[in-house]
């Protein structure tokens, strides 16, 4: 009887057993949505819908919640949440226990057998606590996931507003060669320039047209681009305004590194695939010595008897080597992506900043220095050009000065926004926003 457990000390095996088996998983897809939202600003409390977009302008924010919502790439990432929550579900259970019942057949006594798990007992901890580690870095990873996707929709919401400029200076540019070229044809009939002159000019605007129909085209295929990531249809045409000002300078770089290497998502996912790891190995050197209890009843029709004990797998050929070793690699994997993560995050904070702080003292400088004497240039060419003063040469090359400078300020302005999409996930969150300290 010595072997059996204390009436007083079944409650709290039960207990435990049950508080093992009962155990709750601390990531869901809400949680994941709450992290996005709290660091992009995007996703809110409504978020758009699929078939939500209407004909009201779409904004990099509106853009980026819809995507969250629709994409049907980042829904298929999602699904791994569930097979992490799975995985744990499962490590959380026993092995069922064994039943055997052997019937009687002449004077043998009936006989049944009760075999149930021990070593699981003490090997659940580990176990629970290595799906779980993994559950959490799943959720950190899809955290990740979701932040690419907002830096991926704002660059593309930033390179189709350029498109539309592109048309726009295009199309400012072939009507202003078409008024030359009338211009140029009017004066070769009035005898003031050749007619080599004329055509040469109504060349330029032929170019310019040209130069119009690929601009139209490259629109097209920069918003069918965005519509993709959305998970809409790339075939609408739909209204695109930035509302988000554009930054005057960018974070001291010591200050985006520390909240990068604290806050980056993926950071946090390797760093719990690391703990993930050490607990398997944990479990792993558990599981040399496999016990399990064991109760045998035997009766007849006028006495019952039991047996209890145990059954010991003894660990003489294999010792587990394998899982070990599996176990033990992958602790040392897991430990060289977590400094090659941090080194990434250096890297891609650097880069981002470098490029914003670049961007931002380029456009500056073509707002302040290049564009106001382009313009005046043009007008003083454009009316000599009319009074008869200066050859057609000089207006072109006025007009040709000015569109180069008009188009590369419509870059700088979508290389701002870029780089500010590229910075801010490279920290993990929205500039200006200080994120909440992770609760475990």
């Amino acid at each position: 009887m010595a072997l059996l457990p204390s009436p007083r000390r079944v409650p709290l095996l039960l207990l435990l057993l049950g508080a093992a088996a009962c155990a709750q998983p601390t990531r869901d897809q809400a949680w994941v949505a709450d992290q996005i939202t709290e660091r992009t600003g995007v996703g809110g409390e409504a978020p758009l819908r699929a078939g939500a977009l209407g004909d009201r302008p779409l904004t990099e924010d509106a853009a980026a919640a819809f995507a969250l919502a629709s994409s049907p790439t980042f829904a298929a990432d999602l699904t791994r949440l569930g097979v992490a929550r799975a995985d744990l579900a499962e490590a959380t259970r026993l092995t069922n226990p064994k039943v055997s019942l052997l019937a009687p057949i002449g004077t043998i006594v009936a006989a049944a057998s009760l075999v149930g798990p021990i070593m699981e007992l003490f090997q659940l901890p580990r176990r629970t606590a290595a799906a779980s580690r993994m559950l959490e870095s799943v959720a950190a990873s899809l955290v990740q996931s979701g932040l690419d996707l907002v830096r991926d929709v704002r660059v593309a919401h930033a390179e189709a507003i350029l498109a539309v400029r592109r048309v726009q200076v295009a199309e400012a540019t072939a009507e202003q060669a078409g008024d030359l070229a009338a211009i140029a044809e009017a004066r070769a009939e009035g005898g003031d320039i050749g007619p080599a002159d004329a055509l040469l000019v109504r060349s330029e605007a032929e170019v310019a047209r040209d130069r119009l129909e690929v601009a139209r085209r490259d629109h097209r295929v920069a918003h069918a681009r965005l519509l993709t990531l959305l998970g809409a249809d790339a075939q609408r045409v739909l209204p695109l305004v930035s509302r988000r000002p554009l930054p005057d300078t960018a974070p001291p770089l010591a200050a985006l590194l520390e909240l990068a290497r604290a806050g980056r998502p993926d950071v946090r996912a390797a760093e719990l695939a690391l703990a993930s790891a050490a607990a398997r190995a944990g479990w792993e050197r558990s599981r040399v010595v496999n016990l399990m209890g064991q109760v045998d009843v035997q009766w007849n029709r006028s006495q019952v008897g039991a047996r209890v004990g145990g059954v010991l797998e003894l660990p003489i050929f294999n010792q587990n080597q394998g899982g070990i070793g599996r176990a033990e690699a992958e602790i040392e994997r897991a430990s060289h992506q977590v400094e090659a993560t941090r080194q990434q995050v250096t890297l891609e904070v650097i880069r981002a900043r470098a490029t914003l702080l670049q961007s931002l003292e380029s456009r500056t400088r073509y707002h302040r220095e290049v564009l106001p004497p382009l313009a005046v240039a043009l007008d003083a060419a454009r009316l000599r050009y009319e009074l008869g003063e200066d050859s057609y040469l000089v207006v072109l090359d006025a007009l040709g000065r000015q569109t180069a400078a008009e188009l590369r300020v419509a870059e700088l302005d979508a290389d701002v926004r870029r780089a500010r999409a590229e910075l801010e996930r490279a920290i993990g969150h929205r500039l200006g926003v200080t994120p909440r300290e992770e609760v475990e």
